[in-house]
């Protein structure tokens, strides 16, 4: 049985509002050839309007699966949402019908994909694309909608937007397919705007240009965003608070600066430590030994404890399931010794304060 968590204090967002989501003890399962897979093990986290999460963790840590799940996108068979609740503006997700879902897609729920040339159309042109979605859930004209779409595409700085509005997906480049898959998410200036890895294919300079972007769009619709990254460097300048996950489970969650400085999770400290940093050599970064945990077995303790310099000779860590509790203010970690991670992660390049994060 998976730990419930209280979402009104453990999870709740930062502040007195009430979440705009609030996802509770989330699970979600898929059948393969080699068995039952854990993909998602009873996450829990919320998040206010307006306000930008980042969510890190290594490949298989259930990030996507955790968005999709909210986007009601785990493909069934062989996937389902084995147990737990995902509300949106009070409105309950698990189980809602295909036809609600499709509803909020694109409307209150906007997406921006890691790879824009197999999310958009190959053989429609990028402006059609973006009216599309603006006449199914506005009832926009098609001249009306297509004017909207040439006014979005401006407004994440593709140039000549009237031109390229008419042009298809391989004749822009990759920033440009990407500032274009914004433009489509916040074409109804959504609720929640889900980011999934959208700059892990560019190259450095394009990246910082599309973060820009969905810093600029974000604040213009004053949309909730959840963004997915494996870079805590994107997490430090973009997001106001992290989630960190592992195994399919939320290691630590809190603001940015606050985590970024004191980790209370072993995993945390360990990808800070991993981190290159303008004021340690390269021979100084230390690697997480060991792999990932197989999402094929269900793990009783916490599943770090194996690759865990304070837990893998523990029985505690390897028997019982660490809940997620306060460590501090706005700080939550799962691990049975918080107070033997590291009294702060190796020094990294982050802005002292919130404020300067979200600069």
């Amino acid at each position: 049985m998976t730990e419930q968590v209280s979402i009104t204090k453990d999870t709740a967002p930062i502040g007195d509002e009430q979440p705009l989501l609030q996802v509770t003890d989330l699970q979600v399962e898929f059948r393969t050839d080699a068995g039952r897979a854990y993909a998602v093990d009873g996450v829990s986290f919320s998040i206010a309007a307006g306000e930008i999460l980042g969510v890190v963790g290594e490949s298989g840590s259930g990030k996507s699966v955790t968005a999709m799940s909210i986007l009601g996108l785990v493909p069934s068979p062989p996937g389902r949402i084995a147990g737990g609740s995902i509300v949106l503006q009070g409105q309950e997700l698990v189980g809602a019908s295909e036809r609600t879902l499709r509803k909020l897609r694109g409307s209150a729920v906007g997406v921006i994909f890691q790879d824009p040339m197999t999310a958009l159309n190959p053989v429609q042109r990028v402006g059609r694309q973006i009216a599309e979605g603006i006449r199914i859930h506005r009832g926009l004209s098609k001249d009306k909608a297509l004017e909207r779409a040439v006014e979005l595409l401006a407004l994440v700085g593709v140039p000549q937007p009237e031109l390229r509005a008419r042009q298809y997906p391989h004749e822009f480049s990759g920033g440009m397919r990407q500032r274009a898959m914004i433009a489509m998410a916040i074409a109804n200036d959504p609720a929640l705007l889900i980011a999934d890895e959208p700059t892990t294919a560019l190259d450095v300079t394009i990246q910082a240009q599309v973060l820009d972007v969905i810093r600029h769009s974000q604040q213009e619709t004053g949309a909730a965003t959840i963004f997915i990254t494996h870079d805590l460097g994107v997490v430090a300048e973009l997001a106001e608070r992290v989630m960190v996950m592992y195994g399919g489970r939320v290691m630590e969650t809190g603001r940015v600066s606050t985590i970024f400085r004191q980790p209370r999770h072993p995993y945390t400290a360990g990808l800070l430590a991993s981190l290159p940093s303008l004021t340690r050599d390269d021979a100084e970064l230390t690697p997480i030994p060991g792999n990932p945990p197989s999402i094929l077995a269900k793990v009783k303790g916490c599943p770090f404890q194996p690759r865990c310099v304070i837990g893998r000779d523990r029985d505690i860590c390897a028997a019982e399931r660490p809940p997620l509790l306060e460590v501090g203010t706005d700080h939550l970690s799962a691990c049975h010794f918080p107070d033997e991670v590291g009294a702060s992660a190796p020094e990294q390049q982050v802005a002292p304060d919130d404020s300067e994060v979200r600069s």
